[in-house]
Parts: structure tokens; C-alpha cells; sequence
């Protein structure tokens, strides 16, 4: 009994030493003795999946592919780049030559080319694949953004032409006083005789024109006799797509069709009588046109008839004199009378007719209208017919400074990116989605894919070219 007792005595010591030595060790060791580390298992490749992009062959690291809610997604993944396609669970297998068409983020059948930029935080850079194709260009200021681009090259010419829907003010007023727009098409074209890459300038042989579009809409082309301007062209044979750059400047010639006016000037002031609704008449403008002083001319005008009793008897300038006396003394019949823009209306006329008399093309005068002061600065520097060149040019150049004899309009910071063209040797390359062999039981599915993807939200838009794309994967169903 005493040896069973100190047995059980020893068995107690032992235990209780294995006790204490256990508690001298660190309890973070004894944690990771007992726990082994979560290791992060990197996602298993559902295959191979490949591509170009803009021509660069684009390495995928790892590919995914995944069935949810009736679409098959795949991913190719390379660092933050990731290129996607969507497609329906159900898809068949389809030829070459009719694929379906890859768009974005709403389209059945989808592609998305995305980049992580590191920009004060980390943002994504997406772009969709697109049916759209891209001509822009600036001029005055404004972004013009085609709705559509096209090219053809035949007969060694190639021509690049671009379409734009506008809603264009009319001028007119409708019944609630809002101004009438009507919705015209402008176009921007260029014909360049070449079939091959490189920089060509416009001018005689390469030529280009601006479209406002509409009936009577303006026409600006390159002038055809001097070198204007240039185009750049690159032509990717393989996909048959042309982009490039552009600049020139267009001019809009017009062709006088009116005649002087003809009638009578019953009070000699040098304005004819005319009728209600003929401009540049007295009565057209509501002056008296048997009043010699109507309207009220300025200091320095010469264009009275010193044989018309009605004005040699009136007082012009309100002096007590008549202008008789004032050309029998040699004085000015309108001294006093101020004309501070020059245009021939004196600023007492401007106060009663409530027109600028700081503005010169204020009122608007006739094509022949010629009583303005062309000394005058604010004059000569006015362009009164809006044809772009101002009016002290205008006299300088031979040209009229009351009719529109052209327009001129710069065409700068032109850009085409990916326009598909077509030629003699057939339709423009086939681009999207084509399925080789799909498995939906083992769901196993291989393909090709080619699209042209539009950066979403950017200003200006970046384009990218997807192409030789091949996908051999097998899809799983997430849990």
C-alpha cells in the first residue's frame, strides 16, 4: 500500500514538472505550434487566354472563367491590366466570317479592356468595346466628335469622310418667342492620293472640306492651288483600320447677286425714298423722306444733292444757317453732329433709333452702302458682313466690307483613330466574338476575338485595339 502510495506521489511530480515547463514556454510559440498559418493559394488557371493590344503582345499571367446568372465571364489577367469578355451560357459556335459583335457594358456579347492608374488613389481606366469609330477635330473652340467615319482607298486615292447630326439656331422665332433650330448633317472629307502610309499635304492634289450641313449651309475647303495644311496617315493593312491627324484652312467663296439700289430722293439727302420693307431706303429704316435732316447725319457727310431745293433750304446741324449759306461760306451744313463708331449714323440718330453708336455694324447697312468713315478705328476694325476679315482688310484687299465675299475657318488638332476602310480587295476585316467548340457539359469553351475598345468618361476618348485573341478555358460555377 505505502509503495503504491509513493508511485503515485512520483507520477504526480513528473506530471506537475511537464506542467511547469509548458507554462515557461512563450504562448505565441506554443499558438503557431498548435496552428499552422493560413497559407493565400493563388487562383488555379482555367486555361489559356491571349491577345495583342494596339499591337504589343499582351501576356496573360492568369485566366478566369466563371458561369453566374446565365454568363460566362473570362478574364485575362497581367498585373492591374485585365482584359474580359462576356458572353451567354448558351452560346454556339458560330463562323469566321459572322461573328457576333462585341460591345459594352449592356450588350449581350461584351469586351472590356481595364488598367489600374495610380493617381493620388488607385482608379480604374475602362474601356468598352465599341461599334463606334472615332474622327474628331477642333475648330472655334469646339470639339466636333463624329457620329460616325468611314474610308475607302480605290484607284489609289483614299478618302476618309465623317458624319455629324447638329441642331442648328435658324434665326426665327417660333410662337412662344424660342428660337427654331432645325437638326442639319455636317460632314468633314478628305481625298488624298495615296494608298500608302505617311504625311501628304492638301492642297491641289489632296483635298479636304467642312460641311455645316443644310440647305445654303456654309462649304470650307482647302484652297486648291497652294500647299494648306497636311494629314497624316497610318493604314493597318492587317485590320484594315486608318488613323492619323489633320490640320487646314478652309475658305467659303460667295458670289454677289445684288444690284444698287434704284428711285428717287425726294429731300436730297442721299438717301433714297424707297418703301416699307426695303432696306436701306428712309422709309425702310422709318425715316422722313421729306425731311432734308432725317435722318440726322454726321459732321464731315457729303453724299447730300446741293441741287435739291429741300435740302439747301433745311438747317441740318440746328445752327440758325441754311445748309445753302453753310456751302456759300464754305462751313460744314452737319458741323457738331457726332458719329463716334463711323458708320455713317450720327449719334443722335443712333439715340432715336435706339441702335449702338459705339457698335459700327449698328444699324446693319446694304451690300453698296458707302457713307461710312473709314478713318474711323472702331470702324475699320468692325467686321460688318461677318465674313472674318475686318473691315479696314477688307478695303485694303479690293473687297467689299458690306457683303460676305468669303469665310475663312482654321480646321486644327484634327485626329482619326481606328476608321475601318475598305478597298478592291474586299469588305472591311471581320471584328468579335467567334466561338470554336463549346462543351456545356463539361463546360469546356475555345474561340477567337478581335474589338476595338473607347475609354468610358474621358475627355478626350482613348482607343484601343484588341486583337489575335484566343481563349481555351474551362468555366466553373462560383459557390
Amino acid at each position: 500500500m505505502i509503495m503504491k502510495t509513493t508511485t503515485n506521489i512520483f507520477k504526480l511530480f513528473l506530471l506537475s514538472l511537464v506542467f511547469l515547463a509548458c507554462n515557461a514556454e512563450d504562448p505565441a510559440s506554443l499558438d503557431a505550434d498548435l496552428h499552422t498559418a493560413d497559407e493565400e493559394t493563388p487562383p488555379v488557371s482555367a486555361g489559356t487566354f491571349t491577345a495583342n493590344i494596339d499591337g504589343a503582345p499582351y501576356e496573360i499571367e492568369i485566366a478566369t472563367a466563371i458561369v453566374q446568372d446565365g454568363v460566362i465571364t473570362i478574364t485575362g489577367v497581367r498585373g492591374n491590366e485585365t482584359v474580359t469578355l462576356r458572353m451567354p451560357s448558351n452560346i454556339a459556335p458560330n463562323s469566321v466570317t459572322n461573328p457576333y459583335v462585341l460591345g459594352g457594358a449592356e450588350a449581350t456579347y461584351a469586351g472590356f479592356y481595364n488598367t489600374i492608374v495610380a493617381s493620388g488613389e488607385n482608379l480604374a481606366d475602362v474601356s468598352e468595346a465599341t461599334t463606334r469609330n472615332n474622327l474628331q477635330m477642333s475648330f472655334d473652340d469646339n470639339m466636333w466628335v463624329t457620329d460616325a467615319a468611314t474610308a475607302n482607298i480605290f484607284g489609289g486615292t483614299t478618302t476618309i469622310k465623317s458624319l455629324k447630326s447638329a441642331h442648328v439656331n435658324t434665326g426665327n422665332i417660333d410662337s412662344n418667342g424660342d428660337p427654331i433650330f432645325v437638326e442639319v448633317t455636317q460632314e468633314v472629307r478628305m481625298d488624298v492620293q495615296t494608298s500608302v502610309s505617311g504625311t501628304f499635304q492638301f492642297g491641289a492634289a489632296n483635298v479636304a472640306y467642312y460641311s455645316a450641313g443644310g440647305a445654303g449651309g456654309d462649304i470650307f475647303e482647302t484652297d486648291m492651288t497652294v500647299d494648306n495644311g497636311n494629314v497624316t496617315l497610318d493604314i493597318d493593312t492587317d485590320n484594315k483600320l486608318i488613323s492619323g491627324t489633320f490640320n487646314f484652312d478652309g475658305t467659303e467663296t460667295y458670289t454677289s447677286t445684288g444690284t444698287p439700289l434704284t428711285g428717287n430722293d425726294t429731300d436730297g439727302d442721299g438717301m433714297l425714298d424707297g418703301a416699307y420693307g426695303i432696306e436701306g431706303t428712309e422709309i425702310g429704316f422709318g425715316y422722313n423722306p421729306n425731311d432734308a435732316c432725317s435722318p440726322i447725319m454726321p459732321a464731315g457727310y457729303t453724299g447730300y444733292d446741293v441741287t435739291n431745293a429741300t435740302w439747301l433750304a433745311a438747317d441740318c446741324d440746328g445752327d440758325g444757317t441754311s445748309n445753302e449759306d453753310e456751302l456759300n461760306a464754305g462751313t460744314d451744313p452737319y458741323e457738331g453732329n457726332v458719329d463716334t463708331d463711323g458708320d455713317g449714323v450720327s449719334d443722335a440718330q443712333e439715340e432715336l433709333d435706339e441702335t449702338d453708336a459705339a457698335d459700327a455694324c449698328d444699324p446693319s447697312q446694304v451690300e453698296f452702302y458707302t457713307n461710312y468713315e473709314s478713318t474711323n478705328p472702331t470702324w475699320a476694325a468692325a467686321d460688318c458682313d461677318s465674313d472674318t476679315i475686318i473691315n479696314s482688310d477688307e478695303l485694303t484687299n479690293g473687297t467689299n466690307p458690306y457683303f460676305m465675299d468669303y469665310l475663312t475657318k482654321s480646321f486644327t488638332e484634327g485626329e482619326f483613330t481606328y476608321v475601318p476602310y475598305t478597298d478592291i480587295a474586299g469588305p472591311t476585316a471581320r471584328r468579335g466574338l467567334n466561338v470554336s467548340t463549346h462543351d456545356v457539359a463539361n463546360k469546356h469553351i475555345t474561340g477567337t476575338y478581335n474589338f476595338i475598345s473607347a475609354s468610358v468618361g474621358e475627355d478626350p476618348i482613348r482607343w484601343y485595339l484588341i486583337t489575335d485573341g484566343t481563349f481555351d478555358v474551362t468555366y466553373s460555377v462560383p459557390e
